[in-house]
């Protein structure tokens, strides 16, 4: 997968940010940047997701390009229950703020356009 890339700051630490050349010829065709959302999600196990949004979520966004957008969200989940995991696809969560948690960043992102999806991941 031949790329594009830049590296913009993220809690005060570089990110590479890395896209195929389907996602910039699908970036270039849209008319407002698309915003990815960097999920470092602290639950019963650490996980990472990778979410993309059609406009921008009310918070604080980095411009990668014209036409794309980032921001790194580290949540917990406010209990650890299979129920209520059943019940809500997962569990209930609340944004992490601390300082420990400013000085956390997303060290690599790539970012694909596949079968008409956008495909995510990155490396902490």
């Amino acid at each position: 997968m031949s790329e594009l890339s830049n590296t913009v700051q993220i809690n005060g630490r570089a990110v590479s940010v890395e896209w195929s050349k389907a996602a910039a010829r699908e970036l270039a065709r849209r008319a407002q940047p698309l915003v990815v959302e960097l999920e470092l999600y602290f639950s019963c196990l650490v996980k990472k997701f990778v979410h993309f949004h059609e406009t921008a979520p009310q918070c604080d966004t980095v411009a990668v390009s014209d036409k794309l957008a980032v921001f790194f969200r580290p949540v917990t989940s406010t209990a650890c229950s299979f129920e209520v995991a059943d019940r809500l696809g997962r569990q209930p969560e609340i944004e992490l703020d601390t300082p420990n948690v400013r000085k956390i960043a997303p060290k690599r992102v790539s970012i694909n356009y596949v079968r008409g999806e956008w495909k995510g991941k990155f490396w902490i």
